[in-house]
């Protein structure tokens, strides 16, 4: 990556330059703004060290200009001069955060390497959005081993997968990425075993021929042979109707298909995954699913972890999806508080991935776009209902704070935290609310 530092202390840059370069990173020098503006008609940087007072202007001043002609750039500015206000304004303008001079090597070192991370992001967000397939972002141990099993099935064809988990926990992100390591030539084709009509869903996987039933006007090449060469993902297949059930493991034997009303069959090569969040062996029990269909499609069965098992994947996840939504919106990215990561760490996201997923477009699109973070204020209020409350409510509260009016609200809040001494917690105490709930009302009312 590209790094430039635009400072006029000769020593600072010499040392910042030697420092990055020997961590591999491309470094340029500027002493002055002129210099770097200079530079920018040429090509853009991916990462800036701008300092705030340059002998010929003020770096702040040309922060916006900077990000109008490099707007993927990620900025730090550096100042002596310290000024919340001054602070506030430079995240409002696009900075992606600030140093305070004088600053440690280690210190601006993690600073660059967050704004790295912070690109890395936005730039695995588009190749999304160009419908490159989506990574699994997490690194908590309860992803590692579906990692690990999609790292050894590299170039594997021929594979009848099962993948389990709830309900939005990212089955098909998961068929997607077994698509691209086993390297089948073919499409990747999806189907929701649930959403087609039982008198439809025979035609819809193995095609059929002109005049095999009423309205059957031309010959009709089934999903399963549109996926030869690549992979067909069945989501849903629990709903697999009895009637389907016998073709389709006939099928899995044999990877031989005949179109309805064809005389012929065809043989085809491509993987298989299923998908379900229903318990199969208990279907299995009941008599709704064949028991040979189900030991064949999970000939290698993999679980993906609910959200809430994950740890602070979620954190990673979130981070990922404001970059990817920033980027299809036009947006500058935010980044969580301090107050909404320790909320999403104690939310049990009954959604999953999905839920997180709407969220961040939601906040995105309608969150304040002049303020840098996302915080409690910007959450729906559902989300708090579902956190377990971390203090008692005391004895005589007559009604939740919820319930009360919106004009004597504020009133409450600050008699609560006059009686509580501006103690937050027991403040949330007297109110009968979370830490979480509190926090998100005082910002609502700026008392935050």
């Amino acid at each position: 990556m590209n790094l430039w530092i635009v400072d006029d202390e000769p020593r600072l840059s010499q040392g910042l330059k030697q420092a990055f370069e020997a961590e591999g990173y491309g470094v340029r020098l500027c002493s002055r703004l002129e210099e770097l503006r200079r530079h920018l008609s040429q090509e853009a940087p991916d990462l800036v060290l701008l300092d705030q007072r340059l002998p010929d202007g003020l770096g702040l001043e040309e922060l916006p200009s900077l990000l109008r002609a490099a707007p993927e750039t990620r900025v730090i500015l550096m100042t002596a001069y310290g000024e919340s206000p001054l602070i506030v304004r430079a995240i409002r303008q696009g900075a992606f955060d600030y140093l305070d001079k004088p600053f440690s090597l280690e210190a601006v070192r993690r600073m660059v390497a967050k704004a790295r991370d912070s690109l890395v992001l936005l730039r695995q967000a588009r190749d999304r959005a160009r419908c490159r397939p989506a990574p699994l972002v997490g690194s908590s141990p309860a992803l590692r081993p579906l990692q690990e099993t999609l790292s050894r099935l590299t170039g594997q064809t021929d594979l009848n997968l099962l993948l389990l988990g709830e309900s939005g926990s990212g089955k098909e992100v998961v068929a997607r990425l077994l698509h691209e390591v086993t390297g089948g030539g073919g499409q990747f084709v999806p189907l929701n075993c649930a959403a087609i009509p039982e008198t439809l869903l025979e035609s819809e996987l193995f095609g059929h021929r002109k005049g095999a039933y009423t309205g059957a006007t031309g010959d009709r090449q089934g999903l399963i042979e549109l996926a030869d060469r690549g992979t067909l993902f069945l989501d849903e297949i629990g709903d697999l109707p009895p009637s389907l059930q016998g073709k389709l493991l006939r099928f899995l034997d044999t990877r031989a298909l005949r179109p309805l009303g064809g005389s012929g069959e065809r043989t085809v090569s491509l993987n298989v995954v299923c998908a379900t969040c229903v318990d199969l062996a208990e279907a299995v029990a009941r008599g709704s699913f064949r028991k040979d269909l189900f030991y064949r499609i999970s000939m290698l069965p993999l679980t993906i972890p609910p959200l809430r098992e994950r740890g602070r994947d979620v954190l990673e996840l979130a981070g990922f999806f404001l970059e990817f939504f920033a980027a299809k919106r036009g947006r500058i990215p935010k980044h969580l508080s301090p107050e909404v990561e320790d909320l999403f760490l104690a939310y049990p996201w009954p959604g999953n991935v999905r839920e997180l997923k709407n969220l961040m477009e939601r906040l995105t699109l309608l969150a304040d776009p002049s303020d840098p973070l996302v915080r409690l204020k910007d959450l729906p209020e559902e989300m708090l209902g579902r956190l377990p409350e971390d203090l008692p409510a005391p004895e005589g509260t007559d009604l939740p704070l919820p319930e009360r009016l919106e004009a004597q609200e504020r009133r409450c809040l600050l008699e609560a935290l006059e009686a509580a001494g501006q103690n937050r917690t027991q403040a949330a105490r007297i109110l009968g609310i979370s830490r979480f709930s509190l926090l998100r009302r005082l910002q609502k009312h700026d008392l935050a």
